[in-house]
């Protein structure tokens, strides 16, 4: 009677090992689905954020160091082998969800527990490592990636809670899987093909996506080139306060009027060619451009060595002279440098902050749009000849001893400092930046936020 009972107590003993093994093994498949499916997300975002970043909408993004697209745009720890880490995520999640939906039909066998375990440190040494990257290295989190920190956490526990209701140790695990792998030479054959495959698809895939990527980019750049993005825009900004035709200042920017006939027969140009523009600066020292009595205001928060930016002010500079009695435009300055921006952490745009400040100097010289213009349209010269602020002053025939003096005077910081705590207050993320009443605009602005303009007929020239 003892040993039936003992037999007895032993089976129903194994049915509920084996029961609560299946169910650890199906939370453990459940957990790899919303693990692929987090990694998935995590390709998306890699591939809008390389693709077109200011059109890019997460809710991830809140701040500067909470922020998915920073993470995904640092190609240095997001690529691995050219591939984004997320895609060679999703291959692996693929692989042990295959080993632990095996497992749940091999639980008497206890099947797998070890090689789950060894992937589950795996999986948590990657995590240890990505969780530095974000703190230390790129200094922004991504909460998704944080999503699957937890998931690997949660393998691992998986893993060791599969040994110790096997009753078995760590070592004894692994011993007891290469054993049967090396008895049933064909499965194992078949799970390394597998494993392979999956591996060999992720690194195709991710060769594919750089490639669309590629693709895209050289696409848009294209329609920027030829549709999307203006031509440099000859604009003559007269000043408010000062509206004779000999104080009108014509623009170098982009040698739209060669300094030779600068003075020759000025009145033919702007009637024929050139749209005027009034210029003047607020009781809150903000330079504006536009109406005098406008219809409709506009804050463009804006950063000179952002790509995206150039294009947006150009489109600006059209609405402006297409509305020009109706539509007025503040510059704000918002340089995504941690040199004058505290929200920044790590060197990201290292100019950004002086080009501002060459700016705001150009401004105390009544030459501040001027050399907005110039600063956006001759960005990839100041960068790749790395101009100087003389250089760039000289540009524009600025007096280079005010300019200097200017560009060593503390309080020339402080437009650019208010517009900063303005933009922090709002909670602004990112450039350009527009603010149209009480909304907030990225990239660009959509033709609702213009139909006040012409009786509510405005065009958005995007």
């Amino acid at each position: 009677m003892k040993i039936e009972s003992n037999l007895s107590n032993e089976v129903t003993s194994s049915k509920v090992e084996s029961r609560a093994l299946k169910i650890v093994f199906v939370v453990y498949v459940l957990l790899c689905a919303i693990g692929i499916i987090s990694s998935w997300h995590l390709v998306e975002v890699f591939r809008q954020t390389h693709i077109a970043p200011e059109e890019h909408e997460s809710f991830c993004n809140i701040s500067e160091g909470m922020n998915c697209d920073k993470v995904a745009m640092n190609d240095e720890f997001s690529v691995f082998l050219g591939t984004p880490v997320a895609i060679w995520a999703i291959s692996g999640y693929l692989f042990v969800a295959l080993l632990a939906a095996i497992a749940v039909f091999r639980t008497r066998e206890k099947f797998g527990h070890g090689i789950l375990f060894l992937f589950g440190v795996l999986f948590v040494i990657i995590s240890l490592w990505l969780i530095y990257v974000m703190h230390f290295e790129i200094g922004s989190w991504c909460i998704v990636c944080l999503s699957i920190d937890v998931i690997n956490c949660s393998l691992f526990g998986l893993g060791v809670a599969a040994i110790r209701i096997s009753k078995r140790g760590v070592i004894e695990s692994i011993r007891s899987d290469l054993t049967n792998v090396f008895r049933a030479p064909l499965p194992a054959v078949g799970l390394a093909i597998a494993g392979a495959g999956l591996l060999a698809v992720a690194w195709f895939s991710g060769q594919h996506l750089q490639q669309h990527i590629q693709a895209a980019l050289a696409q848009r750049n294209d329609a920027v080139d030829k549709q999307d993005q203006p031509q440099p825009h000859k604009m003559l900004y007269v000043s408010q306060t000062d509206e004779h035709l000999e104080e009108k200042r014509w623009s170098n920017k982009t040698d739209d009027t060669p300094q030779g006939n600068a003075c020759d027969d000025k009145k033919s140009h702007i009637e024929s060619e050139v749209p005027t523009v009034r210029v003047g600066v607020s009781k809150e020292g903000r330079h504006w451009k536009g109406a005098d009595t406008p219809q409709l205001e506009i804050q463009e928060f804006t950063d000179f060595q952002c790509p995206y930016c150039r294009n947006a002010h150009m489109l600006i500079n059209k609405l402006v002279s297409k509305y020009a009695g109706q539509l007025r435009v503040y510059h704000r300055h918002l340089p995504l440098d941690h040199h004058c921006n505290s929200q920044i952490g790590r060197p990201f745009h290292p100019r950004a902050c002086e080009l501002s400040r060459i700016a705001v100097c150009a401004g105390r010289q009544n030459r501040f749009f001027e050399m907005t213009d110039y600063l956006f349209h001759n960005a990839k010269e100041i960068q790749s000849q790395n101009l100087s602020a003389q250089d760039i002053a000289k540009a524009l025939a600025l007096d280079l001893g005010k300019f200097d003096c200017c560009m060593d005077d503390p309080e020339s910081m402080i437009p650019i400092e208010t517009d900063l705590t303005e933009a922090a207050k709002r909670n602004l993320r990112g450039t350009p930046a527009f603010i149209v009443g009480d909304q907030i605009y990225y990239g660009k602005i959509p033709e609702d936020a213009l139909e006040s303009l012409n009786g509510g007929k405005a065009e958005n020239h995007e």
